[in-house]
This record gives C-alpha cells, structure tokens and sequence, in this order.
C-alpha cells in the first residue's frame, strides 16, 4: 500500500511521564513515524496539556472529538443504565450481604462515544480517503463503522475490559474508583469491528484470539519503550524509587509496599531512601521518611536518582509499563507476578509474590548496589530485543492488505 498516511483516533495522548498508557502511546507514535507513516491524529476529549503536547508527536492535527456539553447518551442507552442499576439495587434487597456477580458495574459498550461522532468521522473519512485509521480503546470502536472495506481498521486495546471492575473489587476497590468494565460479547462485539487487533502483552493477545475465534489478525505489540540507560548517581545512601499516577491500583499497591514490606527492610538492617514521585505523591498519605517528589517534569528525574525500582502492583490487566520504562531507563526492577504479567523471565526484574519475599529482593539490592547496577544494564540491553520484535509485529499489522479481511461482523 503506498499510501503511508494513518489516521489516529484516540482518547489518549502524550501527557505526564507518570500514566503508562500516555507513555506508551508516546512510544508507539515515535515508532509509527520511525517506521515511515505520516500521522493524522483525531483526539477524542484530550486535555488542553495532552493536546499541546501529543501536537509535537504528529505530523497533523486534524479533529478534536468532544463530549457536547450536557450532551445526554441515546435514550436506549439510558434506559439500559437505569435497568442495570435498578438490577443491582433489587438483588441487593433481596439477597443481602452476597457477593455480587462478575459482571458488577458492567456497561454497554457504546456507552463511551457520543453519537454526534459518527457524521464527524464521516465527513473527516469524505475529506481524507484514509486507508488505514487506528483506534484507541475497544470502547471507541463504533468510530470503525464509518470505514469501507477498503480502509484498514487496527484496533490498538492497551487492556482487557471483560468484567475488570468484578478483578478491581477482588482488590478490594472502593466502586467510586472503577472504570470501563465489560460484558465478554460486547468486548468480542468491539473486537470484531476491527481487522487487525493489537493486544499489549501475549496473554491478552491469547485471549482476543479466542473470543473473536480466529477471525481477526492479532499481534502483540507491548515492549515499545526505546532503551534510554542513565548514568547512576553518586549517592551516600541508595534510593529505592517509584514513579506513578494516582491510580487507585498503583494506591492499593505502594500501601502494602509501606505497611507490609519497608518496615521488613528495616527490621532486617536495611539502609536506604524511599523516593516515591508521579501524581500518586497527592493521592494518599505517607510515612515521615518518605521523600516525595510531587509531578515531576521529566521520567528521567526519578530514575537518574534511583538505585532501582519497585512495582509492587498486586493485580491489573495490561502491560505494566513502570517495569518496561524502568529496564529501558537501565534500572533493576523489584515486583510482583502481577507487574510481570505477559511477560517472559527478564535480566534484572526481580519477581516476589509475598511481602517477606519482596522484603529479601529489596534488601539484596541495598546491600549490592553493584549488582542492582549490572542487572539494569542487562534489563537494557534485553528490552532492546523486545523493541525489536514488538516494531515488527507492528509493521505487519500495518501492512496487512485490505484484501486479507475477514468476513465482516456480525451486526
């Protein structure tokens, strides 16, 4: 196809080096234009700051997608809302104290896109002629029905939303804090709209493949960071760091890190500093001896000053890109399973399933600052084998002919 143009629709952007999914669609958008595509980029209600900064990443800027003010959903939509609400009320009467089913705080799939989108996208695809248009988010794949047969549709799903909010209660979520959940057929039903499915880590990839039985093309492309290793700093006492967003996961996970785990590492003779910055600085209380950086401009900040890493993420679907950004940064790792998750054993990420475990890992690495060096230069130099075969998976899915489509789904 020699037209190289591909439209980007997304309600993510570039934005703080503390949100993974920012970071890796600043990753994957560097790697687009690397492997020779000119970027036409449609946000979909993006922040002023994700705007002014995603504007740098493309070669054009062509639609801003918003929300209308007081813009109500359909009224079929609504009317399902108010059923499924009025659902969970009465079974909560009638069977009090049991546990709710898997599908709590499910909802439609359209439920995120407004329909005033549709003749938007149209006349953007009448201007255009795009042949290839890529979407962020399963939950805006309604956007692939203004596109022929001749178009490419790449549905790029950074996560797994089949009943995520029943995995986000099991982690014991306030329900204030859940997201997009879904129903497994409306998940299959947004997969099916697309042509090729971009799954970020090889178990999700797995799971795509099965729920849309084989009909769609799906390749992983998750370990996109490039590999930047600093410099360590010269430092009396090592610092352990940890760089994240205010995610009510991230909080669940740096608690049991602070209640469980630190006061082992103490305990046990260990001597060095925690150094915690990202948005989650805002979001929850902290010891004394936590030094706090607040929102820091630049990703590097943390990482020039850290010995290593911890990730201590007790569930969550995805890729877990603070263990990818801190191998590509040349910083050992210590985490959990679920920080691991999809991925291979790696050089330098150390993983520990029970507090004492990780209390051990923590501690070797305080008391070897050399080896804590060595296996972040070895976690770089894996990470840039895994670059490679992510940018290849992402060029097939980009070259695959229109005519490799298979037949369209179901409406």
């Amino acid at each position: 196809m020699t037209d190289r143009r591909l439209l980007v629709i997304s309600r993510i952007g570039v934005g703080p080096p503390y949100a993974g999914n920012r970071s890796r669609m600043a990753a994957l958008l560097d790697d687009l234009r690397a492997l020779g595509f000119e970027l036409h980029f449609a946000g979909v209600d993006l922040s002023a700051e994700e705007k002014r900064e995603t504007r740098k990443a493309v070669d054009r800027w062509i639609h801003d997608f918003v929300w209308p003010p007081g813009g109500r959903r359909p009224l079929a939509a609504r009317v399902r809302q108010r059923l499924g609400r009025a659902l969970q009320g009465l079974r909560r009467r009638c069977w009090p104290g049991r546990e709710p089913g898997p599908s709590i705080g499910n909802r439609p799939l359209d439920d995120w896109f407004h329909p005033s989108w549709l003749p938007e996208a149209r006349r953007l695809q009448r201007a255009g002629n795009y042949r290839r248009v890529l979407v962020s988010y399963v939950t805006h794949s309604a956007f692939f029905e203004v596109f022929d047969s001749r178009c490419l549709k790449i549905l790029d799903c950074h996560d797994v939303f089949t009943d995520r909010n029943a995995l986000l209660q099991r982690a014991q979520l306030d329900p204030e804090d859940f997201w997009i959940s879904l129903n497994q057929g409306d998940e299959c039903r947004g997969l099916r709209r697309s042509d090729v499915i971009l799954g970020i880590q090889e178990r999700e990839s797995s799971y795509f493949q099965r729920l849309t039985h084989g009909r769609r093309v799906v390749r992983t492309v998750g370990h996109i960071i490039p590999s930047d290793p600093l410099p360590f700093a010269e430092a009396r006492v090592p610092v352990v760091g940890y760089l994240a967003s205010a995610n009510p996961l991230n909080r669940v996970g740096l608690r049991w890190f602070l209640e469980q785990v630190w006061p082992l590492v103490r305990k046990r003779g260990g001597v060095g500093r925690l150094v915690v910055a990202g948005g989650i600085c805002e979001a929850m209380p902290f010891p004394e001896e936590v030094e706090l950086l607040g929102v820091v401009p630049s990703a590097r900040d943390i990482y020039q000053l850290s010995l290593f890493m911890i990730n201590p993420m007790r569930t969550g679907t995805g890729l877990k890109i603070k263990t990818v950004e801190a191998m590509a940064h040349g910083r050992a790792i210590v985490t959990t399973p679920a920080g691991v998750e999809g991925m291979a054993l790696t050089p330098g990420v150390s993983v520990a399933g029970t507090a004492d475990d990780f209390a051990e890992a923590v501690l070797a690495y305080l008391r070897d600052p050399a080896a804590a060096r060595k296996a972040g230069v070895a976690a770089a130099e894996h990470l840039d084998g895994l670059r490679h075969e992510a940018r290849e998976a992402l060029l097939e899915a980009l070259d695959t002919p229109p005519v490799q489509r298979f037949r369209p789904a179901f409406r």
